[in-house]
This record gives structure tokens, sequence and C-alpha cells, in this order.
């Protein structure tokens, strides 16, 4: 036990001096000792008062130890209770030690061995909390490790706040992110048994309050509620998380038991997860910095491809825009969507390996310039392979020539075979194609481009994805204009033939 916590031992026995007798001889430990001749009233203060150890006698008139173990057990899960009497027998000592006591002593005892059987209850108690405090920590490292290593931040958050709520037998807890300097929230969770405590525990005004305390100390405040005609205290704890004396998130929660019983080492826990989400939480900015700074020189390539080809200027910029509005009406996830942008941006990263003669012809390429073309894909992969930060841009990559009828390149793959980044891909990418001016022709009509996604949906389109995207122009979610600078977009949008929104 720690130094700073005073156990709370109860004595119940229906003879008044023996209570008297082992409260003197527990005087000079760091117990709170409270004694009970009167069994129903020590009963009741077990209800209804945080305990650690109860020591009963096992024979009391109307009332047993059994009663006592029970009442003990119902209300506090992790007590030791030590069995006395004065006529013992094999089969009392089995009931009691079934019933769950850690011990049982034989009156008279000596006053020497009733303090080492309460120390070594009590170093017992303490190895079973710390066994599960220890167990849920090795669980969270575990499944915390797996997320981090994934850099799913969210999930990482998830489990943070699912191990705070489990360590702090808490009601609701909620987790938020913050920027280090601009103190923005980046992120927020919650994990709630009770709804009625989501808005608290997300209330975003705390964080001036840790702001303006400048300090890494847990805020706790208490008051006294009624649940079903009792009396609980309800503890809200607010945990800054801290790196390099920077503010980067905060954990809120609410606790409601029927005891004042938030103990130092629950706060020492609640400190290590706050520290574990602060050290992740650079290491997610670390990665994020990373990916950011390959992926600007990345599209630093992939904008000097386009500029050697002035017809295909602001190509991957708007097959990111298009290709983002038809993941979105799939539904798919922040992570998934970052993904999109990074795939989207080097999809044709592989076109540097490609002559400027064969990129920039306006005649129709031979069978050879035409291999050269569809190497493309392959080059791309060679260049990004082996950079970890890229691996989600592979099936972009790979796969946005691909053919739903199995006559694209470079694998002939066919139908949900082709992954799904390549298919949705491949929309977007060819739409703008037949959008876009090229060095053999002029931009083709919103009308024609439409009328070619149908055309070959099914043989080189996945059909799902091109009815999809052909509702979403429908419904005025793309903006022509921006994109393509030309009004008579919206006109023709009209004449497109109406096409009933799909299940995606």
């Amino acid at each position: 036990m720690s130094n700073t916590t005073i156990s709370q031992v109860i004595v119940v026995d229906d003879e008044k001096y023996i209570c008297n007798i082992i409260k003197e001889a527990l005087s000079s430990f760091n117990y709170d000792v409270h004694v009970f001749s009167e069994v129903g009233e020590g009963i009741e203060y077990i209800k209804n008062n945080q305990v650690d150890l109860v020591l009963t006698d096992l024979v009391m008139g109307e009332f047993s130890g059994v009663d006592v173990i029970d009442t003990t057990q119902e209300n506090h899960d992790d007590a030791v209770v030590i069995l006395m009497t004065a006529h013992p027998t094999v089969e009392a000592a089995i009931e009691v030690l079934k019933k769950g006591a850690y011990d049982f002593l034989v009156k008279p005892f000596k006053l020497d061995l009733l303090r080492e059987t309460i120390k070594r209850g009590l170093a017992h108690q303490q190895i079973i909390r710390d066994n599960v405090a220890l167990k849920e920590q090795v669980a969270f490292l575990k499944a915390a490790t797996a997320a981090a290593t994934e850099e799913n931040k969210e999930e990482f958050m998830r489990l943070v706040a699912k191990s705070c709520k489990n360590e702090l037998d808490a009601t609701a807890v909620s987790l938020i992110s913050l920027d280090s300097k601009s103190k923005e929230i980046f992120a927020h969770v919650n994990d709630c048994d009770d709804e009625k405590y989501i808005d608290e525990v997300s209330d975003f005004s705390i964080i001036d309050k840790v702001i303006q305390a400048k300090s890494h100390e847990p805020i706790i405040t208490k008051e006294t509620i009624e649940v079903d005609r009792q009396f609980h205290i309800k503890t809200f704890i607010t945990q800054p998380i801290c790196s390099r004396r920077e503010l980067v998130g905060i954990i809120n929660l609410v606790t409601i038991n029927r005891f004042d019983n938030i103990t130092s080492g629950q706060l020492d826990v609640l400190m290590l997860l706050s520290n574990s989400a602060a050290s992740t939480f650079m290491n997610f900015k670390l990665y994020h910095d990373l990916e950011y700074s390959y992926l600007q020189a990345f599209s630093a390539l992939a904008n000097a491809i386009e500029a050697r080809d002035a017809y295909t200027a602001g190509h991957t910029t708007r097959v990111c825009k298009l290709a983002e509005l038809i993941a979105l009406e799939f539904g798919w996830s922040e992570q998934k969507l970052h993904y999109l942008k990074i795939g989207c941006t080097l999809h044709d990263i592989g076109k540097i390996g490609v002559p400027d003669a064969i990129l920039n012809k306006q005649d129709k390429l031979t069978t050879e310039e035409q291999l050269s073309m569809n190497n493309h894909p392959d080059m791309g992969f060679k260049i990004i392979q082996g950079i970890e930060l890229f691996k989600p841009a592979i099936p972009y990559i790979m796969s946005h020539h691909e053919k739903y009828d199995g006559t694209g390149y470079p694998n002939q793959l066919a139908g949900e075979k082709i992954p799904i980044e390549g298919r949705l891909l491949s929309v977007a990418d060819t739409f703008d194609a037949i959008m876009s001016d090229r060095p053999y022709r002029k931009g083709r009509s919103l009308k024609v481009a439409v009328g070619e996604l149908r055309k070959y949906k099914g043989t080189q389109f996945d059909p799902l994805i091109v009815d999809t995207f052909i509702w979403i122009m429908q419904q005025g979610k793309v903006d022509f204009v921006d994109l393509y600078g030309r009004e008579e977009d919206l006109v023709q949008l009209v004449e497109v033939k109406l096409t009933e929104k799909v299940s995606v």
C-alpha cells in the first residue's frame, strides 16, 4: 500500500471487549479502524462506506460471519475478509474459505498473530489490485502499440479512453487531442455508459481552465448526488496531456460511486495513460510531418510531369476532387480519404519515365510507344516501393488503368478483383481526361463525358461507381465552373438523363 493511503479496517464482533482490544492493538498502524459490537450496524456500515479489510466473528447471535462476508463481497469486490471463532471446526473453515474469506483465526489468538494476518491480508489485496491494473496496462499497451503502428490516431485515442474508463471505473470519458501551438481541437472521442454525461465530459471550455492553471496535475471536483434513493459521490477529473511542457490534449472523466474511493494509485495510472497519449501524439505528429514532406516532394514531381504537358495542367488536383466526392458518397473513413488523396496525387508518378515525345504526341501512338506508356504504373510502383508512408497509394498507381472486363493493364484484372481504389480512380481519371483539352483534341462536353461513362460501364468501368458519380453530379455536388471554367456544363447537366440514387 502507498504510504499516503489509509486502509479502512472494519471489526464486527458481538463481544464489545474483543472489539476494543483489536482497536487498541491496531492503533499504531496506518489504519482507520471502525468497530461494531452490534452486528446489524456493522453490516449497514459496510454497505455504505469504503472498506478494505473486514475482521469478523463467525457466530454472533442472529447473524453469522457468512452474512458479513456476503455483504462485503456484494459491495466491495476486492475487500479482504478474515474470520474469527472460538469454536473451530474443519467444516466451518472450509465453508468460509469457499465463501471467499482470506484467512481464519482461532480465539484466543495472540495480538502479534492478528497484526501479522491483517498485514498479510492487505498486502494480498494490494497484489490483486496491482495485478488487475498490470493486466489492464499490458492489454492497453499491446492494443495501443498496434494502433500506433497502423498510424490510426482515432483508434489509439479510443483505446486510451477505454483504458481510462476501466482503470477508474468511470461512467463517462472524453479524450481530446489539441494542436500544441494554436490549441485547436484535432480529434475527439468519447466512451460513455450513460449518454447524459457526454456533454459534460465533452465541454471544450475546460481547455481554457487547464491552460490558465499552467499545471500538469489533474483538476478534480466532487459533488454528492442521489442515485436510486442513495447518496453517491460524483467525481469529475480533468487530466492534462502534456509533451515538452506543451498542452497537447486533455482527458475528462466522470466517476459515480457510493464511496469516495478514487485512490492515489488510480490517479497515478491516469497520469501514466496521459503520458503514453502525449508520447504517441508526438509520434503521430512526427510521422505526419514526415509524410507531408514526402508528399510535397512527390507532388512536386507530379507537377513536373504535368508541366511537361500543358494540356494536363491541373489534372491531378481535379481528379483528387472528383474521386473524393465519390468516396464520400461511399462513406469512406477519414483515414481512407487521406489515403485517397495520396493515391490520387501519385497515381501518374510513373509517367516521369515516359519520354516527352510520347506524352505530347498528337497522333496515335505506335504499338511500341503504347507499351512504353502502359508501363507507367509499374514505373510508379518502383518509384515509391520501400517507402512505407506511401504503401496505401499502390492500389491507385497499379490499378487505375485496369478495366472491369479484364482487358486493361498492367495485370488484366477484372471485376471486383480490381481494388476498389483503382475502380474509383478510373472513373474520375477518365472523366477528367474527356472533359480536359488534350494534344490531339479539345475537351469534350459534359454530355459527351457522361455518355462515354455510361457507354463503357460494365466493360471499362464499375457500373455502381459510374451510376454513383452521375448521381452526385445531378445533385449539384460537382463545381464544374471551378474545375473546368465552363458554365455551359451546368446547362448540359439538366439534359443528362436522370440516374436514380444507387445503393452504396
